[in-house]
């Protein structure tokens, strides 16, 4: 039995060690497009979103041929514009308000990879998959570094003589203050994408990806129960460096 054990411990550290000899890494710069948006209970409200970015880094450990984990540290923005509307007694309160948020965020997920063989699209002279499809599937941690907001107030009051008159109250941005809104920021993530060779030996590569966060905190700091969630469509443009020499087994080849 004891010797059983230690033919089964031997094996697993041989295939730990397989792997890690064969690993690879990758690093490079990530930036992009965001479309925030937060889903809210809070009744009469209608929710639109904004336009934002994100930038920073990615790294990659590739293990296996097909899977690898990746973890990004990127600034990102995020947000939404609410909007809700009273009438009474022929007066009619448009009431539009703007969060902006400005978050540190650090997602990290497990990330699929699908080679998309020539002989598929170019089938002639091409030995070698030049392109992959990959989806993933994780989670996120986010810190608010900063956040504003600013209300816009429409009024439109009905005359005797039937014609109406408007008020326009512009929005003033103002900073939310440290304990108005949770700086903490978590949630799930997924997404897909395609990345391309950019040389022979796929030292470098190319991504163009498209993923959605789903937050789980809510921003507000105020008593329920009005939630508000941060909710976001992230378009991304990656640039990835191997860091480790060639070590490839055959199990890594596409």
């Amino acid at each position: 039995m004891n010797r059983f054990k230690k033919i089964i411990t031997l094996s697993v550290l041989a295939l730990m060690s397989a792997g890690v000899a064969s690993a690879q890494f990758y690093l490079g710069p990530r930036a992009g497009l965001n479309m925030s948006n937060m889903a809210s209970n809070e009744a009469g409200v209608e929710n639109m979103s904004i336009m934002g970015f994100h930038g920073g880094l990615t790294a990659k450990y590739q293990f296996m041929k097909k899977l690898s984990v990746q973890m990004d540290a990127i600034a990102s923005t995020m947000g939404n514009r609410q909007k809700m509307v009273i009438t009474a007694d022929g007066i009619s309160t448009t009431t539009e308000t703007t969060i902006n948020s400005f978050y540190a965020q650090v997602p990290v997920y497990i990330n699929w990879e699908k080679p998309i063989m020539p002989d598929n699209l170019v089938p002639y002279r091409v030995k070698k998959s030049m392109m992959s499809f990959h989806g993933y599937l994780g989670g996120f941690f986010g810190y608010g570094l900063a956040a504003s907001s600013g209300t816009k107030t429409t009024t439109v009051t009905e005359q005797p003589d039937g014609s109406t008159t408007t008020d326009v109250t512009p929005a003033v941005s103002g900073t939310l203050l440290a304990g108005t809104y949770n700086a903490i920021d978590f949630g799930a993530l997924a997404g897909l994408g395609f990345s391309f060779r950019l040389d022979e030996e796929d030292m470098k590569r190319f991504a163009v990806d498209f993923r959605y966060l789903l937050g789980f905190s809510d921003f507000d700091n105020q008593s329920a129960p009005i939630v508000k969630t941060n909710n976001a469509v992230q378009v991304s443009l990656v640039f990835t460096k191997k860091l480790t020499k060639r070590r490839y087994t055959n199990r890594h080849q596409y």
